[in-house]
């Protein structure tokens, strides 16, 4: 893997944004030529429903989204078309693409990704598209600007759309590295009792993660969920959300739920 020409090739292909069929037709073209059927023979067990899909390690789709990043932090007037181009080729790749390439645009230009994304949010149908696009479009506004993206994940873990609900939840990650509040908290409340595998998982996954920053916020948290009854899924979300906590609270969690 030679990182100049990859990031040579997608400069050439940049150079086509403003002719949506042209531009397509060459990051198909680029797509093609790094098919890797052995680097990404596990990709679509772990990663169900993937649709259209090339074959391209994470390693060179991350050189491509980092280039094609550039161009929307010099050109912010045309991330918005270009993304939706992006997106619209349909690739499991080029989503990968789409969702990465606005990590370092999104805290400068919150408006364009929250719009991009409302507009393609239901056409999320995997995990890994789902969790990359909260990770990298709205994890860094989350760390920027958390008043504008809170009433935004509430609305969604209210969703009927499981994949729009574990979004949802996943955009609540940058926690780990800020503190909490109140409002957090009561995000999760809502989704605790959530009985979809997908969200529950994610669910288990954001507890763990903002333990990291948020120890004590935590343990109060599923502590108080244990007074209440749990089902089974919500049971299970406690076990493995607690994980990342200190034993002392994770041995009181667990005598309380037994």
């Amino acid at each position: 893997m030679d990182k100049s020409i990859i990031q040579t090739r997608v400069k050439n292909i940049l150079e086509y944004v403003d002719d949506p069929q042209e531009f397509k037709e060459n990051l198909q073209n680029l797509l093609k030529l790094y098919i890797d059927r052995e680097g990404t023979k596990n990709y679509q067990r772990i990663i169900p429903d993937t649709g259209k899909f090339y074959g391209v390690t994470k390693p060179i789709l991350k050189i491509v989204a980092a280039e094609i990043g550039k161009f929307h932090r010099i050109n912010p007037e045309k991330a918005y078309r270009l993304l939706n181009i992006i997106w619209d080729e349909g690739s499991y790749e080029a989503k990968q693409i789409a969702g990465k390439s606005i990590e370092k645009f999104a805290p400068k230009h919150p408006k364009i990704c929250l719009n991009f994304i409302s507009k393609i949010l239901d056409e999320i149908d995997n995990w890994s598209v789902c969790d990359n696009l909260a990770m990298f479009g709205i994890e860094p506004i989350v760390l920027s600007n958390p008043d504008l993206v809170l009433p935004l994940s509430e609305e969604w873990i209210n969703s009927e759309n499981k994949w729009i609900r574990r979004f949802g939840v996943v955009t609540l990650r940058g926690y780990k590295r800020v503190k909490t509040t109140n409002q957090v908290f009561k995000i999760l409340d809502t989704i605790m009792v959530d009985n979809e595998k997908d969200v529950m998982k994610a669910v288990s996954w954001i507890l763990r993660e903002i333990t990291k920053g948020n120890p004590d916020e935590v343990a109060e948290f599923l502590n108080k969920w244990v007074q209440r009854n749990p089902s089974k899924h919500t049971r299970w979300i406690i076990k493995d959300g607690m994980k990342k906590l200190p034993e002392k609270e994770r041995e009181k969690i667990s005598a309380n739920l037994s």
